[in-house]
């Protein structure tokens, strides 16, 4: 029983890692270059976090400024993060279940 508390606990920490790195990613893409939110805009979370993961500062145009450099890598490394935590398995266990009592009725 104990060990599957400890189980629960990881599992419900990385959760909360990734889903706080893809938030951040989103809100950083919301303050971006125009033209870079523009490239990333028509893609799904899944190529979204791919495309992010291969940025580099290099990427831009060589008048870029140091925002626009600093822009890329952020996205780069919360991109990379997300790749490092795993999705949460979904099961049939995982829905939602309405709340069961500990120990059955006992008929009177």
């Amino acid at each position: 029983m104990h060990s599957a508390r400890m189980f629960k606990l990881a599992e419900d920490s990385a959760v909360k890692a990734r889903t706080q790195a893809i938030n951040q990613l989103k809100a950083v893409l919301v303050i971006a270059d125009p033209a870079l939110r523009e490239r990333l805009s028509s893609l799904g979370n899944r190529g979204l976090f791919r495309t992010c993961a291969g940025l580099s500062p290099r990427d831009g145009e060589g008048d870029e400024d140091a925002v626009a450099q600093a822009t890329r890598i952020t996205l780069s490394l919360l991109a990379q993060r997300i790749a490092l935590i795993p999705a949460p398995r979904r099961t049939a266990n995982a829905a939602p279940s309405r709340a069961r009592p500990e120990h059955p009725a006992i008929p009177l």
